[in-house]
């Protein structure tokens, strides 16, 4: 579990540091020209990646409240935040799991066609990145959580290969 600290503090990072350069820059992107577009694309790209990070944050918070067995990378620049265990949890926890991203993503949604329905280029990249992502929830995730019901194994989700030597020791509480 303290493995996730570290990971907790790097996306903290990322998303204040995305949130401060939104708060102070994303007016300059209503106009025209090429820092205007520039700046709008790097913002709405930056919201996107966080809105990303929040997405696998709310399914790390999913396994964990459904007392899942999840293993953390060996490496703090590792693109996902957990692997989970497909062979050892069950279905309920599976579902939980899956579920709670889907809720980060809806959120963002709101969040992206809500309070960001701005017509600045950044607030428009943004939501192109929030679609893209609900996309792939859609077209991934959802098909996968079909997949658990109408099998006697839950799919396999494991995002990357678990160390040799760190499959006993999970990094769930």
């Amino acid at each position: 579990m303290k493995t996730f600290w570290k990971f907790a503090v790097r996306d903290l990072l990322l998303i204040s540091t995305t949130a401060l350069a939104w708060w102070a820059l994303s007016s300059s992107t209503g106009g025209a020209g090429l820092l205007s577009d520039l700046l709008g694309l790097v913002l709405g790209l930056a919201f996107g990646f966080s809105v990303f990070l929040l997405h696998e944050w709310g399914h790390w918070l999913g396994a964990v409240l459904g007392g899942s067995r999840i293993h953390a990378p060996d490496r703090l620049s590792s693109f996902y935040l957990f692997s989970y265990d497909s062979a050892t949890n069950s279905r309920k926890q599976f579902l939980a799991m899956s579920l709670a991203g889907f809720v980060v993503t809806a959120l963002a949604i709101i969040v992206a066609y809500g309070p960001l329905a701005e017509p600045l280029q950044s607030a428009r990249v943004a939501r192109g990145a929030i679609a893209f992502l609900a996309s792939l929830t859609v077209f991934i995730e959802i098909p996968l959580l079909v997949f658990s019901f109408f099998s006697s194994k839950l799919p396999p989700v494991e995002t990357f290969k678990v160390p040799v030597g760190r499959e006993a020791e999970p990094d769930t509480p």
